[in-house]
């Protein structure tokens, strides 16, 4: 294979993911210096439709020095089977992603260090990320990889990601990232600060240390309910695996309120990263919660566009994008979904 504007030689080998911008395949460099490994992850797509990842490779360029940023070696072209291919050179991540690694324990939760190693790498990721300026909009475990044998956690796929304060020219209207780990600012408010990389943060942690989504749904069964119960209601924490100061830990990521989040560098410092134990089991109290009125989902669509009466009415949620679900910008849209 060769390669048109990079110096580095390799050979694609066989497929380890795919997702709507392509493929991402093994391979295996042939005249790799120090820098680069001799196994890689190439990350692929047409070059007609490769926009998003050369965007996501002057974003890796950014973050070249960091530890617990996904690395990046460089980026080709290619002709293969008549197809001209993008394709971006990454560092391979052999322990796979860190939803990978929960649902490898049955999603039962890890263990006491895992969550804490996992957890501290990905607010140093974070910190570094938000220190140069930048926010990356879509954290969750199946973003975060586990690179070497140590195992050590990754930020990882800024599709998402931009600079603090520009606005894009494009998708000015429309949520960005995941609906089950958005903060409920991004919901309500389209408002995509740090903030936001903090609460899906805490999501993330909720589900290492439980195994379970903060939200008690699944997105692709219903969206617009997990947006509704995102922009009203407040994540349940009562929790047999939580013990007080990781519950602590997490209503810092959790606070509705953005501005009263904690920042990448003050969570660093909170004690649940070098305390003893954090996964205890105690009595949990009863409390009942409040149920969701199915109707106001349709009332909402009504009074928002003919996209969401769409959705109510289809037979298959699950293949829509969530991005186009949903702008709450409306007053009156606020005081349907506080009926919620």
């Amino acid at each position: 294979m060769a390669a048109i504007s990079d110096p580095i030689l390799w050979t694609r080998g066989k497929t380890i993911g795919n997702g709507s911008f392509g493929i991402v395949t093994l391979a295996t460099t042939t005249n790799s210096s120090v820098d680069v490994p001799s196994t890689i992850a190439v990350k692929s797509a047409l070059f007609s439709r490769s926009k998003s990842l050369q965007k996501e490779r002057e974003l890796l360029h950014e973050f070249q020095d960091c530890d617990h940023v996904i690395r990046c070696f460089g980026a080709d072209v290619t002709e293969e089977d008549g197809k001209i291919l993008y394709n971006m050179l990454l560092e391979y991540a052999s322990g796979g992603s860190l939803a990978d690694r929960i649902g490898q324990n049955s999603r039962q939760g890890l263990r006491d260090f895992e969550v804490k190693q996992y957890a501290k790498s990905i607010l140093l990721g974070l910190s570094d990320i938000h220190g140069r300026g930048f926010v990356h909009l879509d954290i969750k475990p199946d973003n975060i990889l586990l690179v070497g044998t140590e195992r050590v956690a990754k930020i990882a796929d800024f599709g998402f990601a931009k600079k603090v304060g520009v606005k894009s020219q494009k998708r000015k209207r429309g949520l960005k990232g995941t609906p089950m780990y958005m903060a409920p600012e991004s919901v309500l408010d389209n408002e995509y600060g740090p903030e936001a990389d903090i609460w899906a943060f805490g999501c993330t942690v909720f589900e290492m240390v439980t195994g379970k989504t903060v939200w008690d749904c699944s997105e692709a069964d219903n969206v617009v309910y997990l947006l509704c119960k995102i922009g009203m209601g407040s994540p349940n924490l009562q929790n047999k695996r939580l013990s007080k100061v990781a519950e602590d830990f997490l209503r810092k990521c959790l606070v509705k309120e953005s501005r009263s989040r904690w920042t990448a560098d003050m969570l660093l410092k909170h004690p649940f990263l070098s305390s003893d134990d954090n996964v205890v089991v105690r009595e949990q109290k009863q409390t009942r919660k409040k149920e969701l009125n199915p109707l106001l989902f349709v009332e909402i669509a009504r009074e928002t566009d003919q996209l969401i009466d769409d959705i109510c009415n289809s037979t298959e949620m699950d293949k829509l994008k969530p991005m186009k679900l949903l702008n709450y910008r409306s007053n009156k849209r606020r005081k349907l979904l506080e009926g919620c």
